[in-house]
């Protein structure tokens, strides 16, 4: 027994190594050929930025009712920090961000190591370490990377915890659910995670009923407190409401348009009367999202009521059938006032899908499917959020490969252009592997082992979320990437070891 776990222990140390040296590798290519983008150019990553520079000059009462704030309440100590090292403060607030990101495969090695063997530990985390999609998220100023990084960390803890001490098994889930709270924070849709994290739990046959319920009502209380703690703090304070997010219903309309169902104003007199808004002409430009991050913290009518009164006694005569459901159709949001007009925009939406219940669930189910293998959808958002070799005017020759940019992202940084080249040829071809997503979900769902069942429920869970309330963006499934790299890289390691035990 002693030799076993010997030989065990060396084959760990060489796994360790190969997952270090490759993660240089891939990490270091990446981090010198796509610095972060100019924020400006994307308004998510502008309002991420310009909630950061709130909190840096000491404004804390960040809370508004469209752009989630927990990545900026995270990383705002680093985003002021590296501020403060110059013109390439952005190339360091990257580093910071990359190093961290960069712990995911090996808390997945540690974890599936500890759960299954060592053979299988590394191939599932060289699966995710190798993922394009996932290595794309730390180079934006977005949320998705440090969901991604708190949920592999809050599944890394109770796998620890499930064969620690009762003692060190309560610390381990309260630090996993705070990481969980944290990243429900960064994205409010990501609450199914929640869910499903704490009642996974019930799964832990091998410990007391009343520790299992005292572990999933920890869970709920440490990730409700979170919330709740924000709310009542930061949010409240900083809009006068409860209501946590007034996009939503425009979230909900581009769902219908996504899904194939018809958003016309004979829908009902919900959908008249928003027809009739969106059509009320203004010469009011607010456009710029810039210019209206701190319009987020008012709920209520943007103009003065005498301005309001104008707009809304226009008379349009008649108006067409089909409404426009596009972000750019927010006259209305100005004028009402977000949460007015988000409630609107949600009975326009449930009128819309109650005269088509059965596309309804057939997109649903369709959605699921598209998100679950990653196909790119028909709307314009591509897997690939960097931008390619070919979406990208290189200014000059530049020395060894680091040239000038100008693109959708860069406005004249400094790029690597050989491995921009190769990691655009590769991300294609490379990503199809996650067709072998429903069949790795499937045999691992048949496992029945804990922590395979929870990474699968947790994919499902989040994916059912966004089908049914939002359009298929990957942006919002990214966040999700490691548990697709894990189900995937678990079947392959048991076909590698069932073919390598047939050979023998």
């Amino acid at each position: 027994m002693a030799t076993l776990r010997a030989y065990f222990a060396l084959q760990s140390r060489r796994h360790w190594l190969i997952l270090i040296l490759a993660t240089l590798v891939v990490r270091g290519a990446l981090y010198f050929s796509y610095p972060l983008p100019v924020a400006g150019r994307d308004d998510n990553q502008a309002a991420q930025v310009f909630l950061m520079d709130e909190l840096a000059s000491g404004e804390f009462l960040i809370g508004n009712v469209r752009y989630n704030t927990g990545y900026p309440l995270v990383m705002w100590p680093f985003h002021a920090l590296t501020r403060l090292l110059g013109a390439n403060h952005d190339r360091f607030f990257l580093l910071v961000q990359l190093t961290v990101y960069s712990a995911i495969p090996f808390l997945v090695y540690d974890m599936m190591r500890r759960r299954f063997n060592p053979l299988t530990a590394l191939i599932t985390a060289l699966t995710v370490l190798l993922d394009p999609f996932g290595l794309q998220w730390a180079h934006l100023y977005l949320p998705v990377w440090l969901i991604a990084l708190l949920t592999v960390f809050a599944l890394w803890a109770a796998e620890r915890a499930w064969s620690a001490t009762q003692r060190r098994r309560l610390a381990l889930v309260a630090l996993g659910a705070l990481a969980i709270g944290l990243a429900i924070l960064a994205r409010l849709n990501f609450a199914p995670a929640a869910v499903i994290f704490g009642l996974s739990f019930l799964l832990w046959r091998h410990i007391p009923r009343g520790e299992r319920i005292a572990l999933v009502s920890l869970v709920a209380l440490i990730t409700g407190g979170i919330l709740g703690a924000y709310t009542l703090l930061i949010h409240f304070p900083s809009t006068g409401t409860f209501q946590l997010n007034c996009h939503s219903g425009m979230t909900l309309l581009a769902s219908a348009v996504d899904k194939r169902i018809p958003v016309l104003a004979s829908n009902g007199p919900h959908s008249a009367h928003y027809a009739r808004l969106v059509a009320l002409p203004t010469e009011k430009d607010l456009s710029s999202y810039s210019y209206t991050f701190p319009y987020w913290r008012k709920p209520g009518s943007w103009f003065s009521p005498a301005e309001v009164e104008e707009y809304l006694a226009q008379d349009v005569g008649d108006v067409a059938d089909k409404i426009p459901v596009a972000i750019h159709a927010l006259a209305p949001n100005w004028f009402l006032g977000p949460c007015e007009n988000s409630a609107l925009q949600t009975r326009v939406y449930l009128e819309a899908v109650a005269l088509h219940p059965l596309t309804l669930a057939v997109e649903i189910g369709r959605s699921i499917i598209v998100m679950l293998v990653q196909l790119p959808p028909a709307d314009g958002f591509q897997n690939m959020y960097l931008d390619s070799v070919q979406n990208i005017k290189f200014l000059d020759d530049g020395a060894l490969g680091f040239i000038r940019a100008h693109s959708a992202l860069y406005k004249g940084n400094l790029v690597w252009r050989p491995g921009i080249a190769v990691f655009s040829a590769l991300f294609a071809p490379v990503n199809l592997i996650k067709l072998l997503t429903p069949l790795a979900l499937a045999l691992a769902l048949w496992r029945r082992d804990w922590l395979l069942a929870t990474v699968g429920l947790l994919l499902l869970a989040c994916l059912l979320a966004i089908a049914l309330a939002a359009h298929i963006e990957p942006r919002l499934y990214g966040s999700l990437w490691p548990m697709y790299a894990i189900l995937i890289g678990w079947f392959l390691a048991e076909i590698a070891q069932r073919a390598g035990g047939r050979l023998q």
